[in-house]
Order: structure tokens, then C-alpha cells, then sequence
């Protein structure tokens, strides 16, 4: 394996075998159609406040022309969500990378962090006015979703919802609510007209009015479906701030995925999981405790201490009720795709033996510092993920505009890890080679950071915190692996 490390290291902000010429990538012998992945874009129409008013009062089809109109045409800089030329860039780095993909998957978190604040500031004589704020917040979902398959006509965009992606505020989509109402009719119309025909338009309708959830059937591969399944509502940080006292959403929202995944078994099919938020421990958060204390043990002239309590991203009770169920089904689920951490991962979920790959896909959005990303993946024959190449915008530091943005190749895991298809066991040997070797664990946490290990929070003294989040996903088997007993 040490090969293969030092193949993947020579991959960083270069082009490997499988991305040297990107846009005349073609699938491998058994291999599907290639598809993209893009997550947490975080649309901030609003960046140039100076255009508030007429966004207001024109209706979504106009915004791209108004927006286009912005002096300069620059990309929003580390540590602000994306612009609208942030947005443009990287939808035709996508195209450029593959102009015809099968499908796209779409991980959520449309709307730019603290939205609502950011309308009232542009905006202040709707402050309090929920009328404008959802019709403004409408147009930009409609604005960001319309630029996505007017940059890939007629392909299929499979969208999972976002903790940003609701009228309420964030962690708060409301079950039953407005905004899956208002977005249902997005949601369909980006299937395009193949897909939608070999869909259950009235089960989507229920199911995504509900919860944020649906199942369709897989744009390419036989006897697989797509099951979207909004881990929002299970995460620490949901409140279901705009429904009824009595709703129980949680509960809600598990037994729709026992149903969907027993109903996939029935039928013989495999299934393809598409969410936003990754379950298991947040290694940053974590991390960041530890780092906490490390500081007042210090100042306090005390030991410091070897590792602290996980931080988990699901409620308590949750993440071991979601993965009772992914581990009844293992044998069906062949992939897991999430977001939300900003950041590019892989994590393995699941008992020895029932494990099921959780493959995160980095933020288009630069706000948390690493590179704006996207992924170009292949399917294999058996449903499972063959490999993926990560694309980056890499001279964001030089305030570059849509016509001087450079976005690469920064690696496939093909060629970095060894791995022929991202199995359950593949994941499993991948996450052991990190954990034991020094330069795999430096290629990890260029990877993590998306070519930018010097902005990264994971460092080498705290990395060791986020490797235990790699496969040990309930908070008992972390704190053993990252608190041994002496």
C-alpha cells in the first residue's frame, strides 16, 4: 500500500490518469454512466446588497440577469458563503468536467447560513414580514435549482434537504409545512420526464410533503432505488420550531425509512441512500472540546487531558435507532451519500459485518475555509460506487472571476486508496491504512480540507480525534477508540 499512498499524494492539485482530459471522461469496461455530486451550495443572492430591492420585486426567471449585472463578477472569497458567480463558477466547472453526466445528486443546504438575517439587513422594511421572507426564499431555491438543470438539460437532479433549507430557520423544516409544499413542484420537475414517468408522483408528494423524504427508482442501474431521507429532523440541533407540539417527527421520519427499505427487500431491489446530514460523531466539534480544555488544563497548571466526551450529530438515542435500522438492511444498501460537514470524507457505518460506506461529498460553499468542490463518481455493475474524482476551485485566494476561476482534479479514490469499488470492506481496509500510516494520514487530511491542510481544523494533534469518527459512529465505541483504558 505504501505505492499506492505516494501515487495518491502525487495526485494533490494535479490531474490523475482518470481526470487528465475532464470532460471526455468515458466509463471504464463495467462501468456505468458517470454521474456528479454537488452539496452544500448555500446561494447568498444577496452579497451584493446593493441589488436587493429589484431581486425583490422580480420574479425568479429575471434573478439570473440581475445578478449577472454585479460589477466585477467576483467569487466570494474564504469564509462567506457563495455568491451568485461562486454558484456559476461551479456549475460549469461540472459541465466542464462532465458535460453529460447520467444524474446528479444533490445533498442539500441550498440557502445560505443565517438567510433570514441577511434578508432583513438588505431589506429592513420586510423585517417581521414572513409573507416577502418566504416568497424572497422561494425564488432563490427556484433560482438555484432552475441555474442546475438549465446547465444540464433533461438530466436527472436528485435533491436530499438541507438543515438551511426551510422557512422556520435553520434545523427547523417544519413536517407537513409550507416549504415542502412550495418546493415539491421543484423537486419533481428536476427528475425530468423519464425519470418522473417511472416514478409514484403520488407517493413522492406525500412522502416529501411529510418529511422531506421519496423514493425513486435509480436513473441507471436496474433493480435500484434512490431512497432521499432527511436526517435533519434526527440531528441534536432540530427543532420543530413552526409544528404542532404533538408532531414526533423522529419517529415520523424512521418508520418511513424501515417502510421504504423494507419495501426495496420485497421487490429484490438494492437501494442507494441520497441525505445531507452525515451520522455519527462530529470529529470538528469534538475536537474542538478537546481543544477547549487542553487550553483551561493548561492555564490551570493541570494535566491535560487525553481525549474528551463525542460530540454526536444526532440527537441522543437517534444514531443508534438509525443504524438498528441501516444494519437490518445492510445487505440492500449499497452506498450512503452526505454533506453538511463542508468538508471530504468517508465514513463506515454499521456493526462488523453490516457496515454500510457513507461517502461525503465537500461544499461548493467556501465559508468554512476549505475548497469549493464537487465529485465526478461511477457506479459498478454490482450497485456499489466504483470511485469518485474530486474537483476543486483552486486559486480562490486570487479573487478571481468567473472567467479566470481554475478548478482541477484533485484525486480520485481509485488511485489514492487501491480501492477498485468503495465496498463496505474496501472502506474498512481504507480507514485501517489511514490509521496506521503517516503518509496516508497526511494525504487524509489534505483530502479532508479539499487541498487545504494549512486552513484545516483537523491538524496532527487532534487528528487521531477524527479517525475514531471513521467507523465508530455510536458514541461507546468512539470514546473507546479515542479513550483507551490505561
Amino acid at each position: 500500500m505504501a505505492v499506492v499512498v505516494a501515487m495518491g499524494l502525487s495526485l494533490l492539485g494535479a490531474t490523475g490518469a482518470r481526470a487528465t482530459q475532464a470532460g471526455t471522461a468515458r466509463p471504464a469496461a463495467g462501468e456505468s454512466a458517470p454521474f456528479l455530486i454537488v452539496s452544500d451550495m448555500h446561494l447568498n443572492p444577496l452579497d451584493d446588497a446593493s441589488l436587493a430591492a429589484r431581486l425583490d420585486a422580480a420574479p425568479a426567471e429575471d434573478w439570473p440577469a440581475i445578478l449577472d449585472a454585479t460589477p466585477g463578477r467576483r467569487l466570494s472569497p474564504f469564509g462567506r458563503d457563495s455568491n451568485w458567480f461562486v454558484l456559476r463558477s461551479a456549475l460549469a466547472a461540472m459541465r466542464q468536467a462532465q458535460p453529460h453526466p447520467a444524474y446528479i445528486l444533490h445533498t442539500g443546504d441550498m440557502l445560505a447560513h443565517d438567510f433570514r438575517d441577511t434578508f432583513e439587513a438588505a431589506l429592513p422594511a420586510h423585517k417581521g414580514d414572513e409573507a416577502a421572507y418566504r416568497a424572497f426564499t422561494l425564488k432563490t431555491v427556484t433560482t438555484l435549482l432552475e441555474t442546475l438543470r438549465a446547465t444540464f438539460p433533461g438530466v436527472p437532479v436528485l435533491t436530499a434537504l438541507g438543515n438551511n433549507d426551510s422557512y422556520c430557520g435553520d434545523y427547523a423544516v417544519q413536517p407537513n409545512g409550507l416549504f415542502l409544499g412550495d418546493t415539491l413542484p421543484l423537486l419533481t420537475q428536476g427528475f425530468g420526464r423519464t425519470l418522473n414517468g417511472r416514478a409514484d408522483q403520488a407517493g413522492i408528494g406525500r412522502d416529501w410533503r411529510q418529511a422531506g423524504n421519496y423514493v425513486i427508482p435509480h436513473p441507471t442501474l436496474k433493480g435500484v432505488r434512490v431512497l432521499s431521507f432527511d436526517t435533519v429532523m434526527l440531528t441534536r440541533k432540530y427543532k420543530n420550531s413552526c409544528g404542532r407540539p404533538d408532531d414526533t417527527p423522529q419517529d415520523t421520519t424512521l418508520a418511513w425509512l424501515h417502510q421504504a427499505l423494507a419495501d426495496a427487500r420485497a421487490a429484490g431491489d438494492s437501494v442507494w441512500l441520497i441525505t445531507h446530514v452525515v451520522p455519527g460523531i462530529d470529529g470538528f466539534a469534538t475536537a474542538n472540546n478537546w481543544s477547549k480544555a487542553a487550553k483551561a488544563a493548561a492555564a490551570a497548571g493541570q494535566p491535560i487531558p487525553a481525549c474528551t466526551a463525542p460530540v454526536e450529530l444526532f440527537a441522543p438515542g437517534m444514531e443508534a435507532r438509525f443504524e438498528a435500522e441501516l444494519a437490518q438492511y445492510h445487505d440492500i444498501i449499497k452506498v450512503l451519500f452526505a454533506g453538511h460537514i463542508h468538508m471530504d470524507d468517508l465514513r463506515l457505518v454499521g456493526p462488523p459485518g453490516a457496515g454500510v460506506p457513507v461517502l461525503v461529498t465537500p461544499a461548493v460553499s467556501p465559508v468554512y475555509q476549505q475548497s469549493p468542490s464537487f465529485k465526478l463518481g461511477q457506479a459498478a455493475p454490482d450497485g456499489s460506487v466504483a470511485h469518485l474524482t474530486t474537483y476543486y476551485l483552486s486559486n480562490l485566494s486570487d479573487q478571481p472571476s468567473v472567467k479566470t476561476a481554475r478548478w482541477v482534479p484533485e484525486y480520485d479514490t481509485a488511485q489514492a486508496w487501491g480501492a477498485k469499488s468503495l465496498t463496505p470492506d474496501a472502506l474498512r481496509a481504507i480507514i485501517a491504512h489511514i490509521r496506521d500510516s503517516g503518509p496516508a494520514r497526511a494525504l487524509y487530511r489534505s483530502i479532508y480540507s479539499v487541498a487545504r491542510p494549512q486552513a484545516s481544523a483537523m491538524i496532527p494533534d487532534n487528528q487521531a480525534l477524527y479517525l475514531c469518527a471513521l467507523d465508530n459512529t455510536l458514541a461507546e465505541a468512539y470514546t473507546r477508540c479515542a479513550c483507551p483504558a490505561p
